[in-house]
């Protein structure tokens, strides 16, 4: 006499199968070996050069006026600058007067951070001598001395980090 099969056995049989089939690809993915390399190069990323600002109009005692800076993207890719802030390591606290002024003391110049409205500013990859216009950004104090009539200054900035 033969027995048939009964639904009990087809489960245990599928079971017993998938076990088999699943448990044998797992071992297939663990046991898997290979090599390659997933590093990516990239080439070295030159600096973004910030030229001195420079009121493009005379400051007088308690105005403010714009600052015109020129910088240079050296990058095969564009760059974002989110703000500009004085560079107070450079000249004297951040500014510089000519020469010819040498009693008109730098602490007189006051610098705002830019930020462009919050959007900051993208050069695009390999620009040079983008002009950036900061409006309002050095203001000069009311009580500048004579000797800083008619002087030229620069403002020394840097992308703030």
């Amino acid at each position: 006499m033969t027995r048939r099969p009964t639904r009990r056995h087809w489960l245990v049989i599928t079971a017993v199968a998938f076990t088999v089939i699943v448990c044998g690809a797992a071992s297939g993915f663990w046991s898997a070996s290979g090599d390659g390399s997933g590093a990516a190069e990239t080439g070295e990323a030159g600096s973004v050069t910030l030229g001195a600002g420079v009121p493009p109009s005379d400051l007088f005692p308690g105005g403010e006026g714009d600052v015109a800076v020129s910088v240079t993207n050296p990058n095969d890719f564009p760059v974002h600058i989110r703000a500009l802030e004085l560079d107070t390591s450079s000249g004297t606290g951040g500014f510089s007067v000519e020469p010819g002024h040498p009693t008109c003391p730098p602490d007189v110049l006051t610098f705002v951070a830019q930020d462009n409205d919050d959007a900051g500013w993208t050069l695009s990859a390999n620009s040079a001598g983008v002009t950036l216009h900061l409006g309002d950004a050095v203001t000069m104090d009311s009580d500048a001395p004579d000797a800083c009539q008619g002087a030229a200054f620069r403002v020394h900035l840097m992308a703030a980090p």
